[in-house]
């Protein structure tokens, strides 16, 4: 129950990520995000088709050869009513949508694999950050004499 985007581009500059810069037509073409991790592969075989036009196959990358990725993800438990779970469509428009491509301006899929998908669809990568979910939730509860029932906000 892990999700985990991965971004190989950065088309937003002076945001303090990646290493796009303006004028946009000379030094934001084909930029880089900020590196967090190193690719080590990608299964064609683990990812859609439609990811990959590939039915089976691995990319492997030796050293740094794949160049800056940055990779980042979330993760819930097997109980359905905990926050991580109830909210895990929020987290991923969060890290996906708003965080990475809105803020940093972090676009492009890894070739061959989803931007975002549950962590077995996902490239072989050495480490990505991670989001925790913290919510807080206040109830109110009030007793009605005259009607003899509780209610509930």
């Amino acid at each position: 129950r892990t999700v985990m985007c991965c971004w190989s581009a950065d088309r937003q500059a002076n945001d303090n990520n990646g290493n796009c810069a303006t004028p946009y037509d000379t030094n934001c073409k084909d930029s880089d995000p900020g590196d967090n991790t190193d690719l080590c592969a990608v299964d064609m075989a683990r990812t859609a088709s439609s990811s990959s036009h590939v039915d089976d196959g691995f990319a492997l990358f030796e050293g740094n050869s794949e160049g800056p990725i940055h990779c980042h993800g979330f993760a819930w438990g097997q109980d359905s009513f905990e926050d991580a779970a109830r909210y895990k469509g929020n987290n991923l428009f969060y890290v996906s949508m708003y965080d990475h491509m809105h803020q940093r301006g972090y676009v492009r899929n890894v070739p061959g694999a989803p931007m975002c998908g549950c962590l077995e669809k996902m490239p072989i990568v050495s480490r990505s950050d991670c989001t925790e979910i913290a919510e807080t939730a206040s109830w109110t509860f009030q007793w009605s004499a005259d009607h003899d029932r509780f209610t509930a906000r």
